[in-house]
């Protein structure tokens, strides 16, 4: 496994079972910052799985 970062934009990146009307409201998230958001992740080089550990 390759470590890295996973990079977005506020408000940031969310796990949600669904995406439903309401966009990106709710959800948990999975990324920290202010501006530009990040969290640590891991990325299989054979299939391209990417795993972003649990706080």
């Amino acid at each position: 496994m390759q470590s890295g970062v996973v990079v977005s934009r506020s408000p940031g990146v969310k796990f949600k079972r669904s995406m439903g009307p309401l966009g990106d409201l709710g959800g948990i998230r999975l990324t920290k910052g202010i501006g530009y958001q990040s969290a640590d992740a891991f990325r299989c080089e054979h299939c391209g799985t990417v795993v972003i550990p649990g706080r």
